[in-house]
């Protein structure tokens, strides 16, 4: 028996896939779910196992970019089959995606063409049976996955079933798609394009491309209001210096970032309506308090690319279990580690502009779709304010929040806007 290695497709934009490495040499002896490839997508690095235990022959090159679904190696069960496979690899495999259909494929990574849907049932929990990925998916483009009929076994939702359901949604908007321009853009430095010369090129596909498309979703979708307000940091600036002067005690070294995540989550608990999301046409106000932070990766002198780790339940974790998090999850994202799951089921953002200027300066973020809103904080800058009728200088914070129109009107953003003020002007208040 061989078994096949392939691409997976691993979200609703991904088209191929670039071997990072292989993690075991072309004959070994491998076992079961022992990780053998190291596939680099637009935005992790996602480990894959052997699916049986075999003998590991490689098709694919470290380094190449191939389309979803493409074979890039194989398994053997017996010496035989193994030099089988590599006396002949285009009958099993076909870099180019044309190989001969041994793939071999989950129920949610299944064809949408075959299997008839099946009705919608629930788990013994009552909860409504669905493949992560489906509800990733969902999640993202605001669907309603208990309204679906689940295609998968058991009535189970899978990914072709929000796929399905996305593009209905699409065809009812009648958004129609951006015209691809049939230009090609000069491959070499040097080379002129519309009478002006070209420094560098960069393809807009893998995580940029994802980022384009999910900020222009949520600009296209969203009612969007943004809220600029300055804050006083005099107070939180004591705290933050005296916990750093403690971190050998306290076992992290807490940022200022670690503050306000643990602030945040105490505001979203007292104002429940900015944790929520517009999925379908209700709005849903989630119980749990999931909080993302933005962390830019350089993947080049001229490229960066935009993660947004998720810390989950942050308002039932004590400010040194938040600092501790954040930081595993921000070196896992620098890394290229960050798995989907550390990525997923957001219900607020915070971006943070601060680490890169010390400038004085204030965003207008775009909300991270489908959550209802989303914080921007950036430098502190000593600033000139009054105080009790005088000017004083005080290390001042703009803030910046941006909240969906359609979900909220201006009251539940003003008191959350309020309560955090208060928080960071007398930040003792929150360690008690």
């Amino acid at each position: 028996m061989i078994k096949n290695i392939f691409i997976p497709k691993l979200g609703m934009t991904m088209e191929k896939g670039r071997i990072a490495q292989w993690a075991a040499k072309d004959g070994d002896h491998v076992q079961a779910e022992q990780v053998v490839l190291i596939l680099e997508t637009e935005k992790v690095a996602h480990e894959i196992p052997a699916p049986i235990s075999g003998i590991l022959a490689i098709l694919g090159n470290a380094g190449d970019e191939y389309p979803c679904g493409t074979v890039v190696g194989i398994v053997a069960e017996t010496k035989e089959e193994y030099q089988s496979v590599k006396n002949d690899p285009a009958k099993y495999g076909g870099l180019d995606g044309s190989g001969s259909g041994q793939v071999e494929l989950t129920p949610q990574e299944a064809p949408l063409s075959e299997a008839p849907a099946q009705a919608l049932t629930a788990g013994p929990s009552g909860r409504i049976k669905s493949s992560p990925l489906a509800r990733r998916l969902a999640e993202m483009h605001q669907i309603d996955i208990a309204a679906l009929s689940g295609s998968g076994p058991e009535g189970r939702i899978v990914k072709r079933d929000i796929e399905r359901a996305a593009e209905a949604k699409r065809q009812t908007q009648d958004q129609k798609p951006l015209a691809v321009s049939s230009t090609v853009p000069a491959k070499e430095t040097g080379a002129d394009f519309s009478g002006k010369r070209v420094k560098a090129v960069i393809p807009m596909t893998g995580m940029r491309k994802t980022i384009a498309d999910r900020l222009h979703h949520s600009t296209t979708v969203t009612a969007r209001v943004s809220a600029m307000a300055e804050v006083d940091m005099t107070e939180m600036v004591k705290l933050r210096d005296h916990l750093v002067k403690k971190a050998s005690i306290l076992g992290f070294k807490v940022t200022y970032t670690d503050l306000i995540i643990f602030m945040v989550a105490k505001a979203l608990k007292a104002v429940p309506i900015v944790n929520s999301s517009l999925i379908g046409s209700e709005i849903r106000i989630w119980e749990d308090i999931n909080i993302g932070f933005g962390v830019s990766v350089m993947k080049g002198e001229n490229e960066s690319g935009l993660l947004v780790p998720v810390i989950r339940n942050a308002d039932r974790m004590s400010l040194g279990e938040i600092s501790k998090a954040r930081k595993d999850l921000m070196d896992k994202a620098r890394a290229g580690t960050l798995s989907l799951n550390e990525m997923s089921e957001g219900t607020f953002t915070i971006t943070n502009t601060g680490t890169f200027s010390a400038m004085w300066h204030i965003q207008t973020p775009i909300i991270n779709q489908p959550e209802a809103a989303i914080l921007g904080i950036s430098s502190i800058v000593d600033r000139p304010v009054v105080k009790e009728g005088e000017i004083v200088i005080r290390p001042i914070m703009p803030v910046s929040f941006a909240f969906d129109h359609r979900i909220m009107d201006g009251a539940p953003p003003s008191m959350f806007m309020n309560m955090l003020h208060q928080m960071v002007e007398d930040p003792w208040m929150i360690i008690v």
